[in-house]
């Protein structure tokens, strides 16, 4: 092992402390990607029972386009008895 002076210590940690911050910020980063892609997730499946009901109500002419490339495949519409 080698023999570090003062400054060299010094510096050492003053770069660890610094990746340090930065994988925290990138860990924060990370996280905030999860939970927008959990929250995009919950809201395309409320859209699609959103959806599904008005379609079932009023008819597929009476509600929006679905976009499969934005909302992901289109819902199975259940034909109420």
């Amino acid at each position: 092992m080698s023999v570090l002076n003062i400054r060299q210590m010094r510096d050492i940690t003053g770069r660890l402390n610094r990746l340090r911050v930065i994988a925290a910020e990138q860990d924060k980063a990370i996280d905030d990607q999860i939970d927008a892609i959990r929250r995009s997730g919950e809201a395309r499946k409320r859209y699609a029972e959103e959806w599904s009901g008005l379609v079932r109500l009023y008819g597929e002419q009476n509600a929006p386009q679905w976009l499969e490339s934005i909302r992901g495949p289109k819902p199975k519409i259940e034909a109420t008895t």
